[in-house]
């Protein structure tokens, strides 16, 4: 039998190379022409604990990965049992250990990757042993594999290449009735592979953005070190500063001075950040604040994933000001965002947020090839230069857009603080002109309105039930509608902006007899966020709030059977 897609997961502790040695594969499987997604847990551990990396691959596109696993290994023994319930009568499981005992729908074989590693010449290559039997089952180039390899492990090339052919030939010898016939792509396009993080940062890159500060937080973090690492080449600047308050009020310095400007944190370095939000908000001050949730309170579950932050993203600040909250979720969408939100910040002069969480910023899939990427890059009002020399850089206007002008440019100047002010940026506590100010800047609501990015409606014309989510989920439900044999019933309304809400959206919404909420949080934030806007009773609300994402099989269960 030819499966149209398979499920591969590698477990062990931190430190053996477990996303290493998963991603090296994600990246032979791409050179083969697979589509895929890939997901992976770890505790906030440095070594030891249970680590895992999973990767779902097909011919045809993948949205996320799936949860049955097909092909389990365990490169220390005892770590399988964890994973128990993802796997099914067909799943084949590998570790150096005795199963002899074990009783388990799944097949256990014992693979003794601690006697081959010492054969190839080091215990650190059990990792690389996986591969080679990986690739065997599969029925992959060993070619390519091993071009990777030596890419991959430069002076350690030739001692990982042994270890995946003494593996390989293991398996071949040994193995050859668990051999799994996956269609093959037809034809290889150019991909790229990449986590939610660096998709961001290239959009921020091919959207002119040239200054991002951040403070270290998971799961943002990524984003950092990757703009880090093309600072040379694509002339940006970024800055590791003391803290996020730093962070945040250097990004919005460097927007002052006209530059494309961003930081980036969790939950709850974006709490240090609230003040600066407002500050960009009363200053009309146009940055992007990137933030990767992941489930609080306080430290809550640092390195999982959640939906938690909706509010805070929305009702950061103190006051009442216009902003921008946007949602991607996938890949494209993550690069999508990174471009557009600076556009918006330039358009809109006010907060722009993107909301995003560890499950996109930390996995990674093939898609497009964003360095080939070109985008469109809009300055807004920013003036070349200024005729009068009485410049009023809060200017009342229809839109309530005024224009901005750089320093330096001459009869520019113009005062930028926290306080309420006149045209010109004096303060003032006059009643009449703090509201026809408070108004002049809410008026930017209405272009937001006309500008930011619309919802995503997918499926069927003929339906009659509505899923409606925002952010990660998008990938499993999508999955979740390939897979199913009554996926006709089915539309799927996303989310992309969350604020300000589209008034188009109630139209969609009411078109549908049956409504279905997916959130990756507990408190149904979407459906607080909808009902304040509009009449909204969804049908049924579907949660999860345990740090875990939610996989297509989980989501075909709740379609087909929660009442």
């Amino acid at each position: 039998m030819t499966l149209n897609f398979s499920t591969i997961k590698i477990a062990g502790p931190a430190g053996s190379g477990i996303k290493s040695a998963g991603q090296l594969f994600s990246k032979i499987l791409i050179e083969h022409g697979f589509s895929l997604a890939d997901y992976s847990e770890y505790p906030s551990l440095v070594r030891g604990g249970h680590n895992t990396y999973q990767i779902t691959f097909s011919d045809k596109k993948v949205f996320s990965t799936h949860y049955n696993v097909d092909l389990f290994f365990s490169v220390y023994p005892n770590h399988w049992q964890q994973h128990e319930q993802e796997f099914t009568k067909s799943t084949v499981v590998f570790s150096d250990e005795d199963f002899s005992n074990v009783k388990s729908k799944a097949n256990f074989l014992n693979l003794p990757l601690k006697e081959m590693a010492a054969n190839a010449g080091s215990p650190l290559v059990i990792n690389t042993l996986c591969l080679g039997v990986a690739a065997y089952i599969y029925g992959l180039d060993t070619k390519i594999a091993k071009e990777l390899l030596s890419e991959s492990y430069g002076k350690y090339s030739e001692l990982n290449i042994n270890a995946f052919n003494i593996a390989y030939e293991y398996a071949k010898n040994n193995f050859s009735k668990y051999k799994i016939n996956l269609k093959k792509p037809t034809k290889k396009v150019k991909m790229g592979f990449y986590d939610g993080n660096e998709a961001y940062g290239w959009g921020f890159i091919k959207g002119g953005g040239v200054f991002y500060a951040a403070y270290p937080m998971t799961p943002a973090t990524g984003a950092l070190h990757f703009l880090a690492s093309k600072q040379t080449e694509y002339r940006l600047t970024v800055v590791h500063p003391e803290d996020e308050i730093s962070s945040a009020n250097m990004a919005a310095g460097a927007a002052i001075t006209g530059a494309r400007s961003a930081t980036g944190t969790s939950g709850g370095g974006f709490a240090l950040m609230n003040e600066a939000v407002s500050f960009c908000g009363i200053a009309e001050i146009g940055m992007v604040y990137y933030l990767v949730s992941r489930p609080g309170p306080a430290t809550g579950l640092p390195t999982w994933t959640s939906q938690g932050d909706l509010f805070h993203a929305i009702y950061s600040g103190h006051g009442e000001f216009p902003k921008v909250v946007l949602a991607p979720g996938d890949l494209d969408e993550s690069f999508e965002m990174g471009h557009v939100s600076l556009n918006l910040a330039a358009e809109l002069q006010t907060p722009i947020i993107v909301l995003s969480d560890k499950l996109i910023g930390e996995s990674s899939g093939s898609t497009q090839y964003f360095p080939d990427m070109e985008v469109k890059i809009n300055k807004g009002k920013t003036l070349n230069e200024v005729e009068s020399e009485d410049f009023n850089r809060y200017a009342f206007t229809k839109d309530g857009i005024s224009p901005v002008s750089v320093p330096g440019t001459p009869n520019g100047e113009f005062l930028c603080n926290s306080y309420e002010h006149d045209e010109h940026g004096f303060s003032t506590e006059d009643a009449e002109l703090s509201e026809k100010m408070f108004n002049k800047r809410m008026l930017k609501v209405k272009t937001a309105l006309k500008i930011c990015p619309k919802a995503n409606l997918f499926g069927s014309k003929d339906a009659k039930k509505l899923i409606i989510s925002w952010g990660s989920p998008k990938g499993s439900i999508l999955e979740a509608l390939k897979l199913m044999e009554n996926s006709k019933d089915f539309a799927f309304l996303q989310l992309k902006t969350l604020w300000p809400i589209m008034p188009d959206i109630q139209n969609i919404i009411n078109a549908f007899k049956e409504i279905i909420v997916i959130e990756n949080n507990g408190t149904n934030q979407l459906i607080t966020l909808l009902k304040s806007q509009f009449n909204f009773n969804p049908t049924t609300i579907i949660n999860k709030n345990n740090g875990r994402p939610f996989f297509p099989e989980e989501v075909i269960d709740l379609l087909t059977k929660k009442k």
